[in-house]
């Protein structure tokens, strides 16, 4: 670490992105009391959308066998559930931005494999209102974008899916009243026909109301194949 950086992190400390005590200078994004609480991708995963699934002889979680997904594949670093959730809620609410260098990195390392095999073209983050990411001050997914980009060395945009109207909470709805939530919420640039494999990026993935409401957009304005990676996924059968 350089010095100028250094003092930086001296004045403005980073916080563990697991428990959210303060960092040394130059400890990197967790405490190393923290990591082995990680449990990293352990679990069977759903062949379609990633999801953690608790049937090891399963290949897809329930959602998928019974819906059509716009989407190719999927995949999912942590489960959403313990101190994941709880840290979630303060990477998206509580001005903690500085554990988007965590996140992205862990599913740069963890879901580098599926990334490499997918081949994108370029990374779209799942954007926000611009209101709401005003102000909130980011956009998380953004964060997380740029971050797996720079590891994987894969081109980011933020200029070709956008979210032109706001949106209810999606948490307590239904899957059927998320996805009328989500109808026209997004508008792809023409552009986005120039390329035949594009990968999501986004925070959580739980119903993939979401991540099917942008694939679909994208194939309409003539894109190809859509995958995604999210740093955190939901649980199911």
């Amino acid at each position: 670490m350089k010095w100028n950086e250094w003092i930086l992190c001296f004045i403005y400390p980073g916080r563990c992105a697991v428990c959210d005590e303060v960092l040394s200078p130059g400890s990197g994004s967790i405490c190393p009391a923290c990591v082995e609480k990680l449990g990293v991708a352990q679990g069977h995963h759903c062949k379609k959308c990633g999801k953690f699934i608790e049937d090891e002889d399963g290949e897809y979680c329930e959602n998928c066998r019974n819906r059509r997904h716009h989407f190719e594949e999927g995949y999912g670093i942590f489960p959403y559930d313990g101190w994941v959730q709880e840290s979630m809620v303060r990477f998206k609410f509580h001005e903690r931005a500085e554990y988007g260098k965590f996140y992205g990195k862990m599913m740069a390392a963890k879901g580098g494999a599926y990334v490499r095999r997918w081949n994108p073209q370029v990374i779209l983050p799942v954007p926000m209102y611009r209101k709401k990411k005003k102000k909130r001050g980011y956009n998380q997914a953004e964060i997380l974008a740029r971050e797996v980009g720079k590891r994987l060395d894969i081109p980011v945009r933020t200029d070709l899916l956008i979210r032109k109207r706001n949106t209810k909470p999606l948490k307590e709805m239904t899957p059927q009243q998320r996805r009328e939530n989500l109808k026209d919420a997004f508008l792809a640039m023409p552009e986005c026909k120039d390329y035949e494999r594009i990968l999501l990026v986004d925070d959580i993935y739980t119903t993939g109301s979401t991540v099917d409401a942008a694939a679909k957009i994208l194939k309409q304005q003539g894109a190809g194949k859509i995958y995604f990676l999210t740093a955190c996924t939901g649980t199911g059968i």
